[in-house]
């Protein structure tokens, strides 16, 4: 089932984006860049709860993808998957419902290298590569783009 994202669902969403990241993401990035990406700031998260167009995908009570948009920026921020649950159409069925309820005709996001194909088979196009620095960790990642019809 698909549901709004809510504010009490911040201790569950970080936990699934830190298994997430932790094991999808072993094979492209180092312990210490891993380390350093999933040592988030609380508050600014609950800032994107509270501010950005998110959605979850929950199965028995129990959230197994999100999606978070910063509709000002028109950038898809956060979107995981529990690594349970990872390649079963999960992200995809929450990333086009999200698209969905998106009122632009184009939209952004910055894809790990571990997320470059989920995108890219979503109809995103790599507009550049990109590092982005994370307590003193670079991190490769890509700025992509969706034209959305």
């Amino acid at each position: 089932m698909i549901r709004k994202l809510d504010i009490k669902d911040l201790a569950s969403c970080i936990k699934l984006f830190k298994q997430s990241v932790s094991t999808l993401c072993k094979n492209d990035y180092t312990k210490e860049q891993i380390h350093a990406w999933i040592n988030i700031d609380q508050k600014v998260w609950e800032e994107k709860f509270q501010n950005q167009l998110g959605f979850v995908y929950e199965e028995k009570g129990q959230i197994i993808s999100f999606i978070s948009i910063n509709l000002e920026e028109k950038t898809l921020d956060l979107c995981f998957t529990h690594g349970n649950y990872a390649h079963q159409g999960y992200g995809k069925a929450l990333l086009e419902f999200a698209l969905k309820n998106y009122p632009y005709s184009e939209i952004y996001t910055f894809a790990s290298l571990s997320a470059k194909n989920f995108f890219l088979k979503a109809g995103f196009k790599i507009i550049k590569e990109n590092i982005a620095i994370r307590d003193q960790q670079e991190l490769k990642n890509f700025l992509m783009k969706k034209e959305i019809n």
